[in-house]
């Protein structure tokens, strides 16, 4: 994954997923684009889960140290 994709924000990531999909949905598009499109969405997926793994974690830190 490249350091361009981990920067994005969250929501910028989704908005690429988005435009990527209707990509994908284009009947016309070539098997080479459909795989190369459906790698790139791969990598923002899963930059993606990242970030959302790690706010699920600071919000549990956060949590936690409230409750003490």
């Amino acid at each position: 994954m490249s350091d361009e994709t981990n920067d994005k924000k969250l929501s910028e990531q989704i908005d690429e997923l988005s435009a990527l999909v209707k990509r994908l949905e284009d009947p016309s598009i070539e098997l080479e684009d459909a795989l190369a499109v459906y790698e790139s969405g791969m990598k923002i997926a899963q930059a993606a889960q990242k970030a959302l793994e790690q706010a699920e974690q600071r919000i549990e830190t956060v949590s936690g140290s409230t409750e003490s």
